[in-house]
């Protein structure tokens, strides 16, 4: 990364809008880099002092923003008022005088106002916005979670994690594609309750599928104390073959190994004709001598 590139990443940078990688990639320009440090705290320094600032706005303008707002409010108001008048007016004029109408006037009314507040309360309720994505989370010291939830406007929900509406928006965060820290951080609050069957199914899609190492080593982290089921020895089988990252395949290797059994031995004897990194190649090898199998496949 370079300077001016580190210098145009500084506010997005502050106001936490970068990914992971780029994040990471900025700090490290940091690291290396005197100038775009010092610029990074100039802004920083800018940023607190407007946060500092309390605006004063003009009681003048104060004034006519709530004379304004009054009488809207009136005009609104003597609108409503003025169509239950009409409406009062025509059934005085149209419907018949007898005794034997009048109940029946006085129920359409109560059905047009019954009918009419549902329809205003449909309304109002249509332009509620709705939750989109997770945005980002923080673990309560108590265990509790709390959540910001990008909306049409952003939204704070704070809850336990058992809670169904918390659960769901974390199930939903371990697969935004857009925020790979945020998926790490999720999974690393999921994993302690890995016990539960969409937890597990989870953490063992983002190990198969995430693109990010680091969101697999959470994943796989959290399987460890489930690593004897069939289910979760397959997949840490297929990772073992296929991950790209040595930090991912070596704990799949360790997992495999502790617990040796023989459908292993076909996946460790592939293994040790393809594996460069020489931890998971001798872990292999000693895993395949310890049970007498043979070192080649067949």
């Amino acid at each position: 990364m370079t300077c001016a590139e580190a210098t145009g990443n500084i506010p997005f940078y502050l106001y936490g809008e970068m990914d992971f990688p780029q994040e990471e990639a900025f700090e490290a320009h940091l690291d290396q880099c005197r100038s775009c440090r010092e610029e990074l705290e100039n802004q920083r320094a800018v940023l607190r002092a407007m946060d500092s600032h309390e605006w004063q706005p003009d009681p003048q303008l104060l004034d006519a923003c709530r004379r304004e707002l009054h009488s809207r409010a009136a005009a609104v108001s003597a609108e409503r008022r003025s169509i239950r008048v009409r409406l009062l007016e025509w059934a005085r004029s149209e419907l018949p005088v007898m005794w034997t109408w009048r109940p029946l006037a006085a129920v359409a009314l109560l059905a047009v106002g019954f009918f009419g507040g549902r329809l205003f309360d449909v309304a109002a309720r249509s332009f509620e916005p709705s939750v989109l994505r997770v945005r980002d989370l923080t673990q309560n010291p108590g265990g509790g979670v709390r959540l910001v939830l990008e909306e049409v406007r952003v939204k704070t929900l704070t809850g336990p994690v058992d809670d169904s509406r918390i659960k769901g928006m974390l199930l939903a965060a371990a697969s935004d594609p857009a925020n790979p820290g945020l998926r790490a951080r999720t999974l690393d609050i999921l994993k302690d309750r890995c016990q539960q069957t969409d937890v597990r199914h989870t953490l063992l899609h983002a190990l198969r599928e995430d693109p990010n190492p680091g969101v697999r080593l959470k994943a796989i982290e959290g399987l460890k104390p489930f690593a004897r089921e069939p289910e979760i020895r397959r997949v840490l089988s297929q990772v073992l073959l296929a991950d790209e990252n040595p930090g991912v395949r070596t704990m799949a290797v360790d997992m495999l190994v502790e617990d040796m059994q023989t459908e292993v031995i076909g996946t460790l004897q592939e293994l040790i004709l393809r594996e460069n990194n020489p931890y998971i190649r001798q872990k292999s090898l000693n895993a395949l001598r310890e049970v007498n199998a043979s070192l080649e496949t067949f």
